[in-house]
């Protein structure tokens, strides 16, 4: 069975194997992937643009054998653009046995049965502002965040990036209130701008940082941040 996974890697001090799936419905202004194609925590420098290969679901089993992780992270681009992720997912899970986490953008309907947890990335409560930074409607990130709590038996958390002057606190403190209407206790980890992408805006501070965390903490009882300046714990390993 082919997949869109093009690249894994292994990080060592969370026995942590990461899959990453080639495209995406959306098109955001700050996404990583316009800079680095690869596995941005390697040390090796790799291009933004190569010719990639995508992987077969037995490829990908023989090489995580190899690795034996105990979490194994959908990831890349946007996993759930593979219409065999399902699928994918299930053969992983059987084969290799490890915790199986998505992380996706919520556009579309994740296959949340397949998953130990769901991780659904908001990039902004404000449609107006979503539309303009991923260049897609919000309105099915929202529905299905609730959908996928409602109607499934795995994990849910939430991701948001905090961007200055953008999609800042009182940004951050709607995605909360929203995230609270649906269960307080669903986790939110705010993570730092990388204006290496896009220079429209500047990366935060960290007391913007902590104000975004309070601000959120008003509504969540679960809420840390990234600021993307956390030293690299053992050794990432490009796996292929």
């Amino acid at each position: 069975m082919r997949t869109k996974v093009y690249h894994i890697t292994f990080h060592s001090a969370f026995s942590s194997a990461c899959l990453f799936f080639y495209g995406c419905n959306f098109s955001c202004k700050g996404c990583l992937r316009k800079i680095y194609l690869y596995d941005c925590h390697l040390e090796e420098n790799y291009p933004k643009e190569a010719k990639i290969r995508f992987l077969s679901v037995e490829e990908i089993i023989n090489l995580l054998s190899k690795v034996t992780p105990e979490e194994i992270i959908f990831e890349g681009w946007e996993p759930t653009m593979d219409r065999n992720l399902k699928e994918v997912a299930k053969v992983i899970k059987k084969e290799i046995g490890s915790y199986t986490l998505l992380l996706t953008n919520g556009y579309l309907f994740p296959p949340f049965d397949a998953f130990d947890e769901i991780k659904i990335s908001i990039k902004a409560y404000n449609e107006k502002i979503h539309e303009e930074y991923t260049g897609m409607s919000n309105k099915n990130v929202l529905a299905n965040f609730k959908k996928t709590y409602e109607e499934t038996s795995a994990k849910i958390s939430a991701e948001t990036v905090l961007i200055p002057e953008y999609v800042d606190t009182m940004e951050i403190k709607k995605i909360a209130d929203f995230i609270a209407s649906v269960d307080e206790n669903i986790p939110l980890r705010i993570d730092s701008y990388w204006s290496i992408a896009s220079r429209e805006w500047q990366a935060p501070t960290k007391e913007e940082m902590y104000a975004a965390v309070k601000e959120a903490k008003k509504y969540l009882k679960n809420v840390y941040f990234l600021a993307g300046d956390e030293s690299i714990k053992g050794e990432v390993i490009k796996v292929i």
